[in-house]
């Protein structure tokens, strides 16, 4: 979606939040880096939104007003989706790291995860789409590899640490399947696996 779509989305989202700390924690996050983004990011149709320690009423208004089924969607072509803990994977520190967002636009109480969190939650997902977001990003200059590697360290702390590994690997095979094979050494480098 684009950055004017997705503001009017967060200020409706805003408005039934009531004060709420609302965190974009999809692709759209990256609006906090650059005013426009890859073209993945202006297709898709859906905004997450991190709730944290909030009530579960404010789960339920967000998707019944601006959720996948509500008119909005129907409406505009785009909705948010509200998401919690229990469904994202997040590198240890990530709340000192958010973004502010859309302060000079208004939105007080909106941030975005930061990049590298945000990309290291998406390589933890594991789905293709995250794989792609991941390459749009590095095509156009808005990932640091390192800074998104030292993330992915700071998960083996946690408890998704087992899958790490696996997630690491996979990242190689899909940079040397991208040509990224300076990028895909690194890997091997950190890990302490070749990057097979």
């Amino acid at each position: 979606m684009t950055k004017s779509r997705l503001l009017d989305l967060l200020r409706r989202a805003v408005a039934l939040s009531v004060g709420e700390r609302l965190i974009l924690a999809g692709s759209q996050a990256c609006y906090a880096l650059s005013s426009s983004a890859p073209d993945l990011v202006e297709r898709s149709e859906e905004a997450d939104l991190l709730l944290v320690g909030v009530d579960r009423s404010l789960f339920l208004r967000l998707e019944e007003a601006l959720g996948m089924e509500s008119s909005h969607l129907r409406e505009t072509g785009v909705f948010a989706h509200p998401v919690g803990l229990g469904t994202i994977v997040l590198p240890a520190g990530w709340e000192e790291r958010l973004v502010a967002f859309g302060r000079e636009e208004g939105l007080a109480n909106v941030w975005a995860l930061e990049i590298h969190d945000l990309l290291a939650s998406k390589l933890m997902a594991g789905r293709e789409k995250d794989f792609e977001f991941l390459r749009a990003l590095l095509a156009h200059a808005l990932c640091d590899f390192p800074t998104l590697l030292a993330r992915m360290e700071l998960l083996r702390a946690g408890p998704s640490a087992n899958a790490v590994p696996d997630r690491l690997a996979r990242l190689a095979r899909q940079l040397r399947d991208w040509h990224r094979d300076d990028l895909a050494r690194t890997i091997s480098n950190v890990s302490g696996r070749p990057e097979n």
